[in-house]
């Protein structure tokens, strides 16, 4: 299994099972190299999620990659964040300049996310454990993969 990372990764993930290979994702971070244009995972750091829940345009850009992976297809929506959920009710939210920006707004949008949207939203504690989530979702993937090429 080798391991696609997306070129505007800034601080890639380093998995210890198997290689990885820069290269382009059209939608989100991580993928099968060759399988991304069908199935990738989103990462987010905490303060990278709350941006991108928080902040309108942000917002509307991530509705955008969400249905352009709907639209090419992907069985599955997965975001990874390196963080515990119960770390957004201590995020320090005074970085937004308009009005203060408290948990339930946070946890709202995040279940819009979770049930308007199907997005799977997977809280891995750091970015060891986000390394570790992303590789077994993406080896699910593999075997899936490989299970419909015996069918």
């Amino acid at each position: 299994m080798l391991i696609r990372v997306d070129t505007r990764e800034q601080a890639p993930l380093e998995f210890e099972r198997c290689a990885t290979v820069r290269g382009t994702i059209g939608t989100f971070d991580y993928s099968l190299d060759g399988d991304q244009e069908h199935f990738a995972i989103e990462r987010k750091s905490l303060p990278d999620l709350i941006q991108s829940l928080a902040i309108q345009k942000n917002w509307i850009r991530e509705l955008k990659k969400i249905r352009r992976a709907r639209a090419a297809g992907f069985p599955r929506l997965f975001y990874v964040v390196e963080a515990n959920r119960e770390d957004i009710e201590y995020f320090d939210s005074s970085i937004f300049t308009r009005g203060r920006i408290g948990p339930a707004f946070i946890f709202h949008q995040l279940s819009i996310l979770e049930f308007e949207k199907d997005v799977h939203i997977i809280f891995s504690g750091d970015s060891l454990g986000a390394a570790r989530d992303i590789y077994r979702l993406l080896k699910r993937r593999s075997e899936d993969l490989k299970a419909q090429e015996g069918e």
